[in-house]
């Protein structure tokens, strides 16, 4: 696995796979912008360019991560409108940049249920993703709150079902909202059993990014609480277990921990993850 972290770009979008890379980390993620606003920036051919060419000059496979507020299925259609502009902005951003992946959360469907508000979340999907050719669009496993969309394995493949398989919808796992939401990635055995699951009903191939964090809460808390690595109720042990399955040697482990200063993910993270992995 390639571990990397979700890093500010501290207003030089250029050097951010430089710092990344100061850190120890092997790939990097970041946002685009607030999180907590719906209005993106647009990006020059000339910072594209310089980007592009850091990604490739610090061998750093970059990610991005939509905004917090996207409501893909919501009810709440002036909601919905802006979710779907700034996010369908967002992949624009991401595929001029050369991205990788950009991982979303959906947003709730405020007590509908999934099966009611589905046409309107594929809808809204498929216009996010008209405009790329490459980026894909990372569907985040969520914690098992009340009324999030995304809450376990099968309807994250129900929604990929629905969309007909899209080829530019793929899906990040979040190791802290997997234990939340009552999976038990800790042992061998759960672990395991998530993986198969992920793989008989949407496939492993389509999993690039899983976040790596350790969580406050313990299993089926149903909270998104993240912890530094082995801080955590997932703990050392947990970690080990997640981080040497060999059905996720090929893919990029992302930090989203507090830090050790509470600013962040950062270098001792990283080093904890070599630490544990055989």
């Amino acid at each position: 696995m390639k571990y990397g972290l979700h890093i500010s770009t501290k207003g030089d979008l250029a050097g951010t796979p430089a710092r990344a890379k100061a850190m120890g980390a092997q790939a990097l993620q970041f946002f685009a912008g607030s999180p907590r606003t719906f209005s993106m920036p647009t990006y020059s051919d000339e910072v594209a360019d310089a980007f592009k060419q850091a990604t490739d000059d610090n061998n750093m496979p970059p990610y991005l991560h939509m905004m917090y507020l996207t409501a893909y299925g919501t009810p709440d259609t002036v909601l919905r409108r802006k979710s779907v502009d700034a996010a369908k902005q967002t992949m624009v951003n991401a595929e001029k940049l050369g991205i990788l992946g950009v991982v979303t959360h959906m947003g709730s469907h405020k007590g509908e249920g999934l099966e009611k508000v589905m046409p309107v979340l594929v809808e809204s999907l498929k216009e996010v993703v008209e405009p790329v050719k490459s980026s894909k669009l990372l569907l985040e496993i969520s914690a098992g709150q009340g009324g999030s969309i995304g809450n376990s394995i099968e309807e994250l493949a129900a929604i990929y079902e629905a969309t007909g398989k899209d080829e530019r919808i793929e899906f990040c796992l979040d190791t802290c909202h997997m234990l939340a939401g009552g999976y038990e990635v800790r042992t061998n055995e759960g672990w395991d059993e998530a993986l198969d699951k992920f793989d008989k009903l949407i496939g492993l191939d389509k999993l690039p990014v899983i976040h790596l964090n350790d969580s406050m809460t313990d299993i089926g808390s149903n909270r998104d609480r993240h912890e530094n690595i082995g801080k955590g109720f997932i703990g050392d042990e947990g970690f080990k277990v997640i981080l040497n399955n060999p059905k996720v040697k090929d893919k990029v482990g992302i930090l989203e921990v507090p830090g050790i200063d509470k600013k962040g993910p950062d270098k001792p993270n990283l080093d904890k993850l070599a630490q544990l992995t055989d």
